[in-house]
């Protein structure tokens, strides 16, 4: 139970003492702590999209994410299946890499997109084998990409694929520019898990 006690003239230091033992007043719950940095893991994906999904598309896919000591690795794969080339930008880099999340929503990410408000993208910072200049039709990059740094566990991982330019007339239901976050997401657990 807490209770405001009424002290005359306090010294400054009690004024503190008092205001931090006030500060557990309320609900009697602690605020859950900030997730800390995800542990070494790894996942098998699986994930396969298309884009647009039905007709000649993109295909994006993730085979595996990693979370390890020093940063994050992604085995992913990105195939054209239309009758377009595609350049991948490089200005100053390519936006390949890893956003995190609060769900597993797809709603999150159009409503985040739709207001200007997608995180931070956490850029791939090597690809093995490098990313052609262009993906003409028919062909596909399979390779890993992979970057240092910390990622917070709780948050869920979107791999993200971009940014993707048609060269001359693009297909019809397409933008002529893509950037593709992924539909499918990984949670990245914590030491307890």
């Amino acid at each position: 139970m807490c209770e405001h006690a009424r002290m005359p003239s306090p010294k400054p230091l009690l004024v503190l003492l008092v205001a931090a033992s006030l500060a557990g007043c309320g609900s009697g719950k602690t605020p859950p702590l900030p997730p800390g940095p995800a542990p070494p893991q790894r996942a098998a994906l699986g994930w396969n999209e298309h884009f647009p999904a039905d007709g000649p598309s993109l295909v994006f896919s993730a085979d595996g994410f990693e979370v390890t000591p020093t940063g994050w690795r992604a085995e992913i794969g990105l195939e054209n299946d239309t009758a377009t080339t595609w350049s991948l930008v490089e200005s100053p880099t390519t936006s390949f890499g890893v956003m995190l999340f609060t769900s597993d929503e797809v709603a999150e990410v159009e409503a985040r997109n739709r207001d200007g408000d997608l995180p931070g993208l956490r850029a791939a910072q090597t690809f093995e084998p490098l990313l052609p200049g262009t993906l003409p039709p028919g062909r596909s990059w399979h390779g890993t990409i992979a970057a240092r740094g910390k990622l917070a566990a709780g948050l869920y991982v979107r791999i993200v694929f971009g940014q993707l330019v048609a060269e001359g007339e693009r297909p019809a239901g397409m933008p002529a520019q893509v950037t593709w976050i992924t539909d499918n997401a990984y949670l990245l657990k914590d030491a307890t898990e």
